[in-house]
């Protein structure tokens, strides 16, 4: 009788569950286990999940010397910019994702490397971030990556055909094909 009475005493009955809604209960089936080691860890290793990959977010930005790519939460404000873009980029907020998780495929098809980096975009952003130099650190990094051959040749021929490389950048680009092409052709 006594094992019977410690068995029960962490049960609850149904009217002591929880009320959701007047009349009706919110049955909670794992408050009736006495150890509930297995779904402590798991909510453990769920959070820990969690906070890794939040970290990752924000320690590549940080390390890549994007900090301020972090705070944008991509309300598309920046997009009132389109009819005085003189680069004519449409979608700014890609541009600063783009910075912000090292796509450089992304950012070259999103207008980055026409960016002109004339600042008419940054009166539109919410939380004044300094766009043109998020644009122009994403510049660099994208035309460190084509010249360390990160990005694939047919993209960059791609890119050169539909006209997403600005002035400042076609004579590198191009300069880096015929060095590569130089030196399939010594291969």
């Amino acid at each position: 009788m006594a094992d019977e009475k410690k068995k029960n005493l962490h049960k609850r009955d149904d009217a002591t569950q929880p009320i959701a809604l007047p009349g009706v209960r919110r049955f909670q089936f794992f408050s009736n286990l006495r150890d509930r080691a297995l779904t402590k860890n798991l909510n453990r290793l769920a959070m820990l999940g969690i906070g890794a990959s939040l970290a990752l977010d924000v320690a590549k930005p940080v390390a890549t010397g994007d900090p301020q790519t972090i705070f944008c939460y991509e309300c598309r404000a920046c997009y009132a910019t389109q009819d005085k873009c003189p680069a004519a980029i449409s979608f700014q907020a890609e541009l600063n994702v783009a910075a912000r998780v090292g796509d450089h495929w992304r950012f070259i098809k999103a207008g980055g490397m026409k960016c002109i980096r004339c600042g008419s975009c940054v009166s539109f952003c919410v939380i004044n971030l300094d766009l043109p130099r998020i644009f122009s650190r994403g510049q660099q990094r994208v035309m460190e990556a084509i010249e360390a051959g990160r990005v694939p040749r047919a993209r960059i021929d791609e890119a050169l055909r539909k006209g997403w490389f600005g002035r400042e950048f076609i004579d590198r680009v191009v300069a880096w094909l015929d060095r590569a092409d130089a030196d399939v052709g010594r291969a």
